[in-house]
């Protein structure tokens, strides 16, 4: 069963970072777009700045965990190279909880902004006048995906401990 739902989120995260790559190129040929507009036509949007921002956070905080989950995210190799497997792992799952307890809270404050602007009907102070429900959804989304990740991170290094155990009960 945690093996099935394991299988899901990293597919999901898979698939979200594609999509944020295809976001990505598009950011590009909107700003693109924008430059010709106003530099070549002299007729400048008024869509495309706004429209860039938030494809920025989407694309940004729906292709973290994917990031995560192989392997992309900053972190201080040169210590953990010279560290022993079972200080490694120990030190892995160690900052996977605490990854994952930081990220647990962002998704929770993200909950309640996104609660707040439905309940409110917030939008955007710009002339597109968007509901601010959906770019504050990425927020949401990519944190619970990042605990998530975290979780399965924190999980695997678990299961690698257990088999070092294992090997050095069984000599």
């Amino acid at each position: 069963m945690m093996e099935k739902i394991r299988a899901i989120i990293e597919k999901s995260n898979l698939y979200l970072g594609i999509i944020s790559g295809m976001g990505i190129l598009f950011m590009g040929l909107i700003l693109a777009y924008e430059v010709v507009c106003r530099y070549i036509f002299n007729a400048p949007t008024i869509w495309t700045q706004e429209v860039s921002i938030y494809l920025f956070m989407w694309t940004m905080l729906a292709a973290s965990s994917y990031t995560l989950q192989t392997g992309k995210h900053v972190r201080v190799d040169l210590l953990l190279e010279r560290m022993r497997v079972r200080t490694r792992l120990l030190t892995e799952g160690a900052t996977g909880i605490v990854g994952a307890l930081y990220c647990l809270i962002v998704a929770q404050q993200a909950w309640q902004m996104l609660a707040m602007s439905i309940e409110y009907g917030k939008l955007s102070a710009t002339p597109l006048r968007v509901p601010l429900w959906i770019p504050q959804s990425a927020l949401l989304i990519g944190f619970v995906l990042l605990t998530l990740q975290f979780i399965i991170i924190v999980l695997r290094r678990l299961l690698e401990l257990r088999a070092i155990g294992n090997r050095g009960a069984s000599r």
